[in-house]
């Protein structure tokens, strides 16, 4: 008991040091997400620096009586295509991101594609590889554990082939929501629905 108080205490610190900010109005709140572009040229990811951009932020734990000890916000990110073949394509990838204490999923997509001459703005120093923007969110309301991508049909439902299938596992709710991808374009419904 005298350590579950002591890790109790410590989160009360660490979260009203956020809430102080540390004396800055500019302060993020909550956890986020990096990209980090590798260096070019032979070994130079070894001795280069690597530039780092920020894909999002704000992911906030949602305190509830059972995640006393919780293991923050966000949780792991898997990229992944929205059509198995997209890689072969050279289309930039997809990010799918557990929210692990954020009790959310989040779907993120490219907002330009690698067809640009230059990745990287030197002017601006941003990395456009790296620039996504939020697709969705999956509000679970319960913790959300490591996310699956899959690219097999799902039972015999109706779905379009060779798309990604996205499960996200609710842990409290002893659920696993399952999503997918199609093209975006709707079969013509002759009876005008």
């Amino acid at each position: 008991q005298n350590a579950r108080q002591s890790i109790h205490n410590s989160m009360n610190s660490i979260d009203s040091q956020n809430k102080r900010g540390h004396g800055k109005s500019d302060t993020i709140r909550g956890g986020s997400l990096f990209a980090y572009r590798i260096p070019e040229g032979r070994n130079a990811w070894k001795t280069a620096p690597w530039h780092r951009t920020t894909v999002a932020t704000g992911f906030q734990v949602k305190s509830q009586i059972w995640n006393v000890i919780n293991p923050g916000a966000p949780g792991f990110c898997y990229t992944f295509h929205a059509h198995k073949d997209d890689n072969s394509r050279a289309k930039r990838p997809m990010i799918a991101v557990a929210g692990d204490c954020a009790e959310s999923a989040y779907i993120f997509r490219p907002q330009q594609s690698l067809d640009q001459p230059n990745r990287f703005d030197n002017e601006n120093d941003i990395d456009l590889s790296a620039q996504y923007q939020l697709m969705c969110e999956i509000k679970c309301g319960a913790t959300v554990g490591s996310i699956a991508i899959g690219y097999g049909d799902l039972c015999s439902a109706e779905q379009e082939s060779g798309y990604a299938k996205i499960y996200v596992p609710c842990f409290e709710k002893d659920k696993i929501l399952v999503f997918a991808l199609g093209s975006g374009e709707d079969e013509q419904d002759h009876s005008g629905w």
